[in-house]
């Protein structure tokens, strides 16, 4: 029987093409980042450089504040010192986080060269981030090795937060 972590390996392709998830880092920094990213694409949405840029300055400003808290806890619960490599290792775990977040952003890019509207930018970003909750939903099970009702549930509730995003952005505009 395989272990998680092989499991988890196994699915590297997955996690690069639908969420971003590099293989040092964190797979649940790449679905927060996924999530992350339908909120801002659901909130903003003026134009599709204002959108873009929001999207990905968010991640970048979440991503800092993921690894400070990260070493701030190594420091209050172990008492660590924190030196260059465990700051170096904290970037590289959290990154995930602003991977997840250029797939969904990339449909803007092509509204911002007139290729699409913003608006079908948006929905396009919001399919992917679906799509990457969807995936991850099955990855997670996997790698838990959950039997199929379990598995259903946990895509149901990681696919349940983009849909929540996606009422909202109804809702709001």
């Amino acid at each position: 029987m395989p272990t998680p972590h092989a499991l988890a390996q196994r699915h590297w392709w997955l996690r690069m093409m639908l969420t971003g998830a590099s293989e040092g880092g964190d797979a649940a920094s790449a679905i927060y980042g996924t999530i992350l990213a339908a909120s801002v694409l659901v909130a903003v949405g003026d134009t599709a450089v204002d959108t873009f840029l929001a999207v990905i300055v968010t991640s970048i400003v979440f991503w800092l504040a993921h690894v400070h808290v990260a070493l701030s806890r190594r420091v209050i619960n172990g008492r660590q010192h924190i030196g260059w490599a465990e700051v170096r290792h904290a970037l590289i775990e959290e990154w995930p986080l602003v991977q997840a977040s250029l797939s969904p952003a990339a449909p803007l890019v092509l509204a911002m060269l007139g290729l699409i509207g913003v608006d079908a930018a948006v929905d396009l970003g919001l399919a992917i981030c679906l799509a990457g909750l969807f995936a991850w939903g099955i990855v997670v099970s996997r790698i838990a090795r959950l039997d199929r009702r379990q598995t259903a549930i946990a895509v149901l509730v990681n696919v349940g937060f983009g849909v929540l995003l996606v009422l909202l952005k109804s809702i709001i505009h």
